[in-house]
C-alpha cells in the first residue's frame, strides 16, 4: 500500500463506529483492554492500528507512557474528543515517525491482518521491531468455523491472519513467541461487534466464555491473543 492511500478494508470503519463502546461490545472492548494490559512490558508502549484509542486511554489511566497511531483520520478525530487526554496520532503508511527503540512494548490489537493483506508484511514488521525495544503484543480475530460463518450472515468481509500465520511472521520478524490465548466465545459476537445487531452483553457471558473455551478450545473463539519478546 502507498503512503497515504487507504485500502478498501476500511470502509466498514466509520467515526460513529465509537458510539457501540456505550453498549455491549464496551464490555468486550473492556476485557480485551485488559488482557492486552496484563502482557505489557516496560513503561512505554505504543499501539499502531489504534483506531478509536480506547486501548490508549486504558494504558493511560494505568500509568503508561503510551501513544496511538492510526491511518483513519476520522477514528483519531472521534477518539480525541472521546478521549481527550490519550495521544493520538494520524500518520501514513510507511515508516514510523519514532526513534529507535523508542517503546518498550508495541501493539498490534486488530491490525496484523490490515498489515498482512494491504503491504509487505515484512517491511512493515521491519519498522515495528525497530521501534520496539522488548515486546510485541497481537490481538487479532481467530478464523474459527463460529467467526466465519458469523461474518457471512450479517456480510461482512475482512482479511484474517489465523495464529500460525501469525506466529510465521513474528517469528520472522526475529521475535520469540512467549504466549498464545483465545477468548470470545460468545461475548463478542453477541456484542455486535464493530458491525453486527447488538444481542446482549455483559460480564455475565465472560464466564460461560470461559467454560466454553476450557472445553472446545480455540475452535470456538473469534479472537487470539500472541506475544513475543525480543531476542
Amino acid at each position: 500500500m502507498q503512503p497515504g492511500a487507504l485500502h478498501e478494508n476500511y470502509r466498514n470503519y466509520r467515526a460513529e463506529t465509537i458510539n457501540r463502546l456505550d453498549g455491549p461490545y464496551g464490555f468486550v472492548d473492556r476485557r480485551a483492554n485488559e488482557q492486552i494490559a496484563a502482557q505489557v512490558r516496560g513503561d512505554s508502549a505504543l499501539d499502531l492500528g489504534c483506531g478509536f484509542g480506547s486501548l490508549v486511554d486504558h494504558l493511560r489511566r494505568r500509568g503508561f507512557d503510551v501513544v496511538g497511531v492510526d491511518l483513519l483520520d476520522d477514528q483519531v478525530v472521534a477518539g480525541r474528543k472521546r478521549f481527550p487526554d490519550a495521544d493520538l496520532r494520524v500518520i501514513a503508511a510507511g515508516t514510523l515517525p519514532f526513534a529507535d527503540g523508542r517503546f518498550d512494548t508495541v501493539i498490534l490489537k486488530e491490525s496484523l491482518h490490515h498489515l498482512a493483506a494491504e503491504g509487505d508484511i515484512d517491511v512493515a514488521m521491519a519498522e515495528v521491531t525497530r521501534v520496539a525495544r522488548r515486546r510485541v503484543i497481537v490481538f487479532e480475530p481467530n478464523p474459527s468455523i463460529p467467526l466465519r460463518i458469523g461474518r457471512t450472515l450479517i456480510g461482512h468481509v475482512d482479511p484474517t491472519c489465523p495464529p500460525e500465520m501469525a506466529r510465521e511472521i513474528l517469528e520472522r520478524a526475529g521475535l520469540q513467541i512467549v504466549h498464545v490465548g483465545y477468548s470470545d466465545a460468545l461475548a463478542f459476537p453477541l456484542s455486535g461487534g464493530y458491525v453486527g445487531r447488538p444481542i446482549l452483553g455483559g460480564r455475565v457471558l465472560f464466564r460461560l466464555d470461559d467454560a466454553l473455551l476450557r472445553i472446545f478450545g480455540r475452535s470456538v473463539a473469534w479472537r487470539y491473543l500472541m506475544v513475543a519478546d525480543a531476542q
